[in-house]
């Protein structure tokens, strides 16, 4: 009886807040407007789509904008994620999640499920449809995102823990009705460090590396969590660890980045910033971008560790394509850089958006305003995505015929010139008291 009540009110919850939502007929947002075509088309760039989230703008927020290869992922303050197909826009659903304004972390995911640690659980739901998979209840407060790959699900916590459940294990237990009661059931193993793990870890191959706050870098096996590495910066760790699929980017208070090797954790380089670097190194290809603090951003060969170019003007690394890179300045223009030099090709006004994925999965550009309007843009040759980190998921293309059989037709939108994204009904029917949320 009262779980019933409770995903009554949950489900209460959600059409309260789509009945107040924005509407987006007019491609407007209290914070900002769509851009045109025309400011779009002068430096190489146009509109996939935009839509609006699930979000009641009078009292919530966007926390975090997130994306991977499939879709595009918005948590506002209330707890309710929105999930947009990344290329066709499609709102494909949207789920309040833990109790309502309960503080998470963003979601993480793989090819199948979407991961999020609220409380003192993880939550698994479905990426296409939103439906909860399961949910554990872990020993201690997360202190980041969980990291998930096809086999297991690791996830750091405030006291210094690192812990790994096996997923299909999980799954079981919770279609015998045995979760998260007997949670203990599905654990793997628990790696004790003495301080907050600040970063989420990072699975590569048999490889699991994670950051202690003390900044201390540790890569265990991901089946029994034998010790593989240990290293060791000169100051404290608060940046989460950058990785390509060979190595792993650290960066401490002492303004310094190491570049070490995702197996053995040798040194291959390390880079003297100036400043501490406190967003998340980012690789595209051969090149690793880091923000230090007031110094705009820099390109450094991944191999070498060498700079190869640095824009003081840049703010945040936003994506890269073959031959450009995205990034934000401090008015919130989004800037066109050369991707060989850094040098600035065109500034576009987009200071309303003020929440951007930082994309090393594709080169699509993906931007918030505060209330929830969505926008994502691409370069006008870039029909299908790049994608950056995993190349191996790149779907088989289709052969071409003719341009003119692929050249998609103007759209028409109010505004601006494009369509907004079709909204689906949100996963969860409030019809329904036994919904699950």
């Amino acid at each position: 009886m009262f779980q019933t009540s409770l995903r009554m009110i949950r489900a209460a919850f959600i059409v309260l807040v789509v009945s107040t939502q924005v509407t987006p007929a007019f491609a407007q947002s209290a914070d900002a407007t769509l851009p045109t075509e025309k400011e779009l088309n002068q430096y190489g760039l146009t509109m996939m789509w935009w839509g609006r989230a699930v979000i009641d703008a009078s009292r919530d927020k966007v926390l975090f904008l997130t994306a991977d290869e499939q879709n595009v992922y918005l948590q506002a303050s209330s707890g309710i994620i929105t999930t947009f197909g990344g290329e066709g826009g499609k709102r494909l659903w949207s789920n309040l999640i833990g109790r309502p304004d309960q503080v998470g972390y963003p979601v993480s995911s793989n090819d199948e499920q979407v991961l999020l640690a609220v409380g003192l659980k993880v939550f698994s739901l479905d990426k296409s449809t939103g439906e909860l998979l399961w949910e554990l209840r872990i020993p201690d407060h997360p202190s980041a995102s969980p990291e998930v790959d096809d086999n297991q699900v690791y996830i750091g916590t405030v006291d210094g823990s690192v812990y790994s459940y096996n997923i299909h294990r999980i799954r079981k237990l919770n279609d015998d009705g045995m979760l998260p009661q007997w949670t203990n059931m599905s654990r793997l193993w628990r790696f004790k460090t003495p301080t907050e793990i600040v970063s989420p870890p990072v699975a590569l191959g048999p490889t699991v590396t994670f950051a202690s706050e003390r900044g201390i870098l540790y890569g265990v096996g991901t089946v029994d969590k034998g010790l593989k590495f240990q290293f060791e910066t000169n100051g404290k760790v608060s940046t989460s660890l950058g990785h390509s699929r060979d190595y792993i980017f650290i960066a401490d208070s002492e303004s310094r980045m190491y570049c070490l090797n995702k197996n053995n954790g040798r040194v291959n380089w390390s880079f003297s910033s100036g400043a501490p670097i406190t967003q998340q190194p980012r690789t595209v290809g051969s090149i690793v971008y880091a923000v230090p603090q007031r110094e705009g951003l820099v390109a450094l060969s991944i191999k070498t560790g060498f700079l190869i170019w640095q824009q003081k003007l840049a703010t945040a690394f936003i994506t890269a394509s073959q031959d450009r890179v995205y990034v934000s300045d401090n008015s919130g223009n989004l800037l066109v850089l050369n991707k060989e030099d850094g040098s600035i090709i065109g500034s576009i006004p987009l200071r309303g958006y003020t929440n951007r994925v930082q994309n090393d999965r594709t080169d699509r550009i993906v931007l918030s305003t505060q209330d929830g309007l969505v926008i994502s843009l691409r370069e006008q040759s870039s029909e299908f995505p790049a994608f950056h980190l995993y190349p191996e998921r790149q779907p088989i293309m289709p052969l071409l015929g003719s341009d003119a059989e692929h050249t998609p037709s103007e759209p028409d939108v109010p505004g601006a010139d494009a369509a907004p994204a079709t909204e689906a009904a949100p996963a969860t029917d409030a019809a329904d008291p036994d919904a699950t949320l």
